[in-house]
């Protein structure tokens, strides 16, 4: 389970025919992006992330830069609560769906007590 209303990140993998080696250099328009809230499709572009930094990353799109490793981090803002599902698919071959789910609830706002001792007399 996730915080509503904070940064998610997640590392989508794509790979080459020998299901080992990562295809470099993918963009935006070389995979598509499938985005619903509980079962109800929502309509966030997929934009490139790779100038974006974490305190830019707002509600409205699904950010997507590739890392040094060749896999692909993608960070979005869920401004709501419930069940995400981001779905990437990649069409050429060898095709690729790759589905990321994410519980976003409202966590409770814990404070610590800290110390406390008690001393008997």
């Amino acid at each position: 389970m996730l915080q509503v209303n904070q940064v998610v990140y997640d590392q989508v993998d794509i790979f080459q025919s020998d299901f080992f080696s990562r295809v470099p250099g993918l963009t935006i328009t070389d995979v598509t992006l499938s985005l619903t809230l509980n079962n109800v499709a929502v309509a966030w572009p997929l934009v490139n992330g790779s100038s974006v930094i974490d305190s830019q990353v707002v509600a409205g799109s699904v950010y997507w830069s590739e890392l040094a490793t060749h896999a692909y981090g993608v960070r979005f803002f869920p401004n709501a609560l419930g069940h995400w599902n981001l779905s990437i698919s990649y069409p050429l071959a060898p095709a690729q769906i790759i589905i990321l789910d994410y519980d976003l609830v409202n966590l409770p706002i814990s404070v610590e007590s800290g110390l406390r001792a008690d001393f008997c007399s």
